[in-house]
């Protein structure tokens, strides 16, 4: 039998939880562990323990099941006390104790374990299922799903080389355009949005057009804690910005002039300057409040400099007035902008990554796959409003996994199945 007829076939099967899965639940035994003894994926596994299935292409693979159990001493003496050999392992569990349906829905071992560990890498926040923590490692697709795929470059590496490799929903564009006006008109403006939402990339390609245009000179504070950003670190980071070949002052009162005495000279000769901070979400707010008093700077009516910060959803909760009244001198004045995720673009988004290195979305993704990976990545709030934590690094991870799996188990596409295994 074939590896794609194979894992069609293992879908198919009637969910019959076996003998083996009411031993590993009653002795503790990770689901992990025989994972790894015979070479399989977890999801493999587990189409074992409910629905009876055996990997015909993992040779020798009852036996060394069967080796594994009669090793754990745990496992033999459940065995014992119940009249079983370690060959009836494989035998439909049925009504044995606590009944077929109910021994089908309890958990394996080290789910808690899993579940924790999802929170942390890329799984819903425990007590807040509003939230989303994305894993950070780029999740890579192998290279034997490269070539079952007949994918040459993975899309998801090194994946912004030019403006028309950035996906742009409606959305996209607005902020894009929000950050633009700011930085033209001496606005104040946050963007906010999850780790992997993709705001590197906005401020790249928007600092790129500002620099394009030359009517806007971009000032970037290169000091990495942001945390430790202040009033006096703000004020070099505009005076070398502007004019390079200027020391800044000892004092801050002397920074502060020298800061307003070089933007107000470029205001003079119809340039702009906008102050961009990333991270800002790390910002205290002292220096938050010291940005309004650099808002305020003005020639006339003309604001002498644009603000954007740039930061993760902690920055809304700081700009929240109902949390924090004393910041309502700032939140005030500051315009937020925030990405979502890419649920109702997932298609457009994959179909552009996978373009760009020659590579066909619809001959690895099935409609259903993406449907599929789209409620992976949907949540409700305490509102019962639909949440989308569809964020491009997210959607690239699932994609990569999801590819991964198909090639395991010789699916000739991505499917539903496939999604809902990972």
């Amino acid at each position: 039998m074939s590896n794609g007829l194979a894992g069609r076939k293992a879908y198919k099967l009637e969910e019959k939880p076996i003998i083996l899965k009411e031993l590993f639940l009653s002795c503790g035994i990770n689901q992990a562990e025989i994972a790894v003894a015979t070479d399989l994926a977890r999801p493999t596994i587990n189409l074992v323990m409910n629905r009876g299935y055996i990997p015909s292409s993992n040779k020798n693979f009852r036996k060394k099941v069967e080796t594994f159990i009669e090793k754990d001493q745990r496992a033999m003496h459940w065995l014992i006390e119940r009249g079983l050999k370690v060959e009836d392992i494989w035998v439909a569990a049925y009504a044995r104790d606590y009944g077929r349906q109910a021994l089908k829905y309890r958990k394996p071992a080290g789910t808690g374990a899993r579940i924790a560990a999802g929170f942390k890498n890329h799984g819903f926040v425990q007590g807040d299922p509003m939230k989303i923590v994305i894993k950070w490692e780029v999740e890579m697709i192998t290279s034997e799903a490269m070539k079952y795929f007949k994918v040459f470059r993975n899309p998801f590496i090194d994946d912004v080389e030019k403006d028309s490799d950035i996906y742009m929903s409606e959305e996209h564009r607005y902020i894009e355009a929000a950050m633009l006006d700011c930085a033209r008109h001496g606005g104040f403006l946050a963007v906010i949005g999850e780790v992997g939402s993709g705001k590197s990339i906005m401020r790249k390609k928007v600092a790129l057009q500002l620099k394009k245009d030359g009517d806007v000179l971009i000032i970037f504070p290169q000091i990495i804690d942001k945390t430790r950003l202040n009033a006096g670190s703000i004020c070099d980071a505009i005076i070398m910005d502007v004019n390079p070949s200027e020391k800044p002052k000892t004092r801050l009162e002397q920074k502060a002039r020298q800061c307003q005495k070089l933007l107000l000279e470029r205001s003079k000769q119809n340039y702009r300057s906008c102050l961009m901070i990333e991270e800002a979400h790390d910002l205290n707010f002292l220096t938050l409040k010291y940005l309004k008093r650099f808002y305020e700077l003005e020639d006339g009516y003309k604001k002498l400099l644009g603000i954007i910060l740039i930061g993760q959803t902690e920055l809304k909760d700081i700009f929240s007035e109902s949390q924090h009244v004393e910041m309502r001198e700032v939140i005030r004045r500051v315009q937020i902008a925030e990405i979502s995720g890419l649920n109702g673009h997932i298609k457009e988004y994959l179909n552009l990554k996978f373009k760009r290195v020659g590579a066909e979305m619809d001959k690895i993704f099935n409609t259903e796959a993406l449907t599929a990976l789209a409620k992976r990545l949907t949540s409700k709030d305490r509102q019962n409003r639909t949440i989308s934590h569809a964020y491009p690094l997210l959607v690239n991870n699932y994609a990569a996994k999801s590819m991964n799996m198909a090639c395991e188990m010789g699916e000739a596409k991505v499917t539903e199945d496939v999604v809902n295994a990972i």
